[in-house]
């Protein structure tokens, strides 16, 4: 073997120790929680699992800390191996001759290795042991990045552990736009950390800072005028509190991907904006013993979350249920899928914007909605259904489009909540009957709004059209709520709003939600433990949270009408519904572009009268040459007693001539309001103990018609006029028949209990 080999062979040993001798990750200690926004904001911080305040390592060490620290702590850093052998000699000298170690020479390379060993000995052999290391180090590694090293893990007094936490915790802002004096005191306090607790050396503190100013300035770093500036600022005060602006998204993410740096996309002065907004709610609603809030805010056209309020976290001490994120909490949905279920019907073209639709009692499987003033208008234009938020009209437009399929077209727009199968639901869906999210119902409108621009990113889509979606928003944008509360009008806003509210059974959870071409905002109050509160709605406790976030936004322009979506269609004026050839009144309105249509106007007949036009006649009771031909509004009977009462201007047909065949009208004018078919009524106790029975109603086309009542073939009585009659049936299974002077009857099978 020749001598090269034997000394290889001698060798190789060592060289393996020495590239192996330095662990791949140096530093293991756990980190704080961050949520920053894309320009660098801190809006949240958790302290790590040991105790301290240590940021994730950033990506490079601000340019001014740099200078700095290589200034204070080792000036030959960018040249040196890792070893500064001028300092070693220069420390070698002062402590021989002082007979004690008064001097050091180590480099910021070996500060690193020592931070990375904290248990380690402070002996001879270990700085020994630090600088192979060091020079380890420097091989693998950049000189930015063993700077990044040093700053990330330097103490900087108490439990604060790497120059960002450090930056935060005496300053309150990002390291990159600290001061010269400021990063002066920062880079000389890990030589001296507990010099930073106010009270303990801070004439010496301040004495470092001044003399690493002049330091700078020496160099070149600093002119005279800049040092002179530098040392006239004070030094921080007791550490600040880490911002906490978006708690409940850090503990979110800090949930779904444990402890570490995270960015989002959120607007920190209107993050800002929207807490001052939260808070000035809260201290009005906790009067009333309601006690959490959300907003959740997004851009049409990114989707990009701008503001993120997950509850009322930290607002009052002791607060229930605060800790609660309900941005994604399973809430009754009021109804806020009514608009959903408008763009539905209008997509598939079962109805059109202003026709008729139904406003009155109504009852299936004994499940009887009523409106919120438990009134009916008899017929109600569908676009003022969604506007007044109707009760009655919207089950029974979900029940001409289907629960089925309006709960799969739900899932397809993402309420991922709404899991059972419709027959769990029923009719009930439209009216609260389902749990969705915040999150859901923002990211469906956002959706909606989304495909109404061009330029906006889908996320997940949506499966209606633009022009049924344009149509839903155009209705939205002129909603009022006098149902629930008549200072809706009071709420204004620069920009023009598409807004829903709702309100859940109880009046435990109180919604919002509006659209303009650029922004989403979804609000929820209420109590995250379901506790509902009397006069808590949509409209007086969530509408003004969101109308005052969306007076923080920038303005909007409004959505531009998806006209190759849309095409004219010309409708009778009165019912709104596909005209007629006998309509005489029509208008041209904007339906989406699909061949299928409702049905032709029905309500508008041409009717005989007589000549003085005060009866209604047929040929067996006045001449033909003398009728006279008229087009009549004409509604069915409960439609029309209802709708009289609301609509002054509605005329009903004159009687009949007492010469008319009854035989040859095929029309009913009889309807039983109340009880519905197959209803279960069940009638209460007085406190003498006797039973009360219950009112029975029944409408005619005949203002003057003279009704007779029969229960399982017992007649009860006639009315004339208002037809209300009292009744008070046995416990079981019942047959109301009502029949008219003319043999015109109706009837209805009951239950009463």
């Amino acid at each position: 073997m020749s001598k090269c080999k034997k000394i290889i062979l001698i060798l190789s040993p060592f060289v393996l120790l020495y590239i192996f001798c330095l662990p791949w990750k140096l530093f293991r200690s756990p980190v704080c929680a961050t949520l920053t926004t894309a320009d660098g904001t801190l809006l949240g911080a958790r302290i790590a699992a040991d105790g301290q305040w240590r940021f994730p390592p950033a990506e490079e060490v601000p340019e001014k800390f740099a200078k700095c620290i290589v200034c204070y702590e080792d000036k030959r850093f960018w040249w040196h191996p890792g070893i500064d052998f001028l300092s070693v000699g220069r420390a070698v000298r002062q402590n021989s001759s002082r007979g004690r170690v008064v001097s050091g020479a180590s480099t910021l390379t070996m500060q690193v290795i020592r931070l990375s060993r904290p248990d380690a000995p402070r002996n001879l052999p270990e700085k020994m042991l630090e600088a192979v290391l060091a020079t380890r180090l420097e091989i693998r590694h950049s000189k930015k990045k063993i700077l990044l090293l040093y700053a990330s893990n330097a103490p900087f007094g108490g439990n604060v552990v790497g120059l960002e936490a450090a930056a935060w915790r005496y300053f309150g802002r990002p390291a990159d736009n600290l001061s010269w004096a400021e990063s002066a005191m920062l880079a000389v306090l890990p030589n001296s950390p507990a010099l930073i607790h106010p009270g303990r050396g801070r004439d010496q503190l301040l004495q470092k800072r001044n003399f690493l100013l002049d330091k700078l300035q020496a160099e070149g770093t600093i002119d005279a005028l800049e040092c002179e500036l530098a040392k006239d600022e004070p030094l921080p005060d007791k550490p600040l509190p880490m911002p906490d602006k978006a708690y409940h998204l850090l503990e979110r993410l800090r949930a779904e991907g444990g402890d570490k740096a995270y960015t989002c996309s959120i607007d920190a002065p209107l993050q800002d904006r929207v807490c001052a907004i939260a808070r000035n709610h809260f201290e009005l609603n906790h009067q009333n013993a309601v006690d959490n809030l959300a907003v959740l805010v997004r851009s049409v056209r990114t989707g990009e979350v701008l503001a993120y309020y997950g509850n009322t976290h930290g607002l009052a001490k002791g607060l229930r249920g605060a800790e609660v994120d309900m941005i994604p909490a399973r809430r009754s949905s009021g109804s806020t899928l009514k608009p959903l279920l408008y763009a539905a019907l209008l997509q598939s073209g079962q109805i059109f914007p202003s026709q008729l639709i139904k406003d009155t009692p109504y009852n299936h499987d004994n499940f009887s909605p009523h409106n919120y003033l438990r009134t009916f208008d008899g017929a109600v234009h569908a676009d003022e259904v969604i506007q007044r938020s109707l009760n009655v009209p919207s089950v029974r437009m979900l029940e001409q489009y289907g629960a089925p399929r309006f709960l799969e077209l739900l899932q397809q727009m993402g309420f991922s909540t709404i899991d059972k199968d419709a027959g769990h639901y029923g009719l009930s869906l439209i009216l609260g009957g389902a749990e969705i999210t915040l999150q859901d119902l923002v990211d469906a409108y956002r959706e909606m709004a989304g495909s109404l621009c061009e330029d906006a990113v889908s996320l997940k889509g949506t499966p209606l059209g633009r022009g049924a979606v344009w149509l839903t928003f155009d209705a939205l944008s002129k909603a009022g709520r006098p149902e629930e509360e008549a200072s809706w009008m009071d709420f204004s806003s620069s920009a023009r709003i598409a807004w829903k509210t709702g309100t859940s059974w109880g009046n435990r959870d109180a919604w919002s939600v509006g659209v303009s071409a650029d922004y989403v905002v979804g609000v929820w109050v209420g109590n995250s433990d379901g506790e509902g509160r009397s006069q808590m709605t949509g409209v007086s406790y969530a509408a003004p949270v969101m109308f005052e976030v969306f007076s923080a936004l920038p303005p909007s322009r409004w959505f531009a009408k998806p006209l190759d979506d849309l095409v004219p269609a010309t409708v009778c004026r009165r019912s709104g519904l596909p005209a007629s050839r006998v309509c005489p009144e029509r208008d041209t309105v904007w339906v989406p572009d699909i061949e299928q249509r409702p049905d032709e106007c029905r309500f508008h007949k041409v009717v005989h009268l007589d000549a003085d036009q005060q009866y209604l006649v047929n040929s067996s009771c006045y001449p033909v040459e003398k009728m006279v031909e008229k087009v009549w509004f004409v509604l069915p009977p409960a439609m029309e007693w209802y709708y009289m009462k609301n609509h002054l201007d509605y005329r009903p047909l004159p009687p009949k001539h007492p010469g008319f065949d009854a035989a040859s009208d095929s029309g009913r004018p009889i309807e039983i309001l109340y009880p519905h078919q197959g209803i279960t009524v069940v009638t209460t106790v007085g406190l003498d103990g006797k039973e009360q029975g219950f009112v029975a109603r029944a409408a005619h086309r005949d203002p003057k018609a003279v009704l007779y009542w029969h229960l399982d073939d017992r007649y009860l009585g006639q009315t004339v006029g208002e037809h209300d009659l009292m009744m008070h049936p046995e416990p079981g299974k019942h047959v109301l028949v009502v029949l008219d002077e003319g043999g015109a009857s109706r009837s209805v099978s009951f239950i009463s209990r």
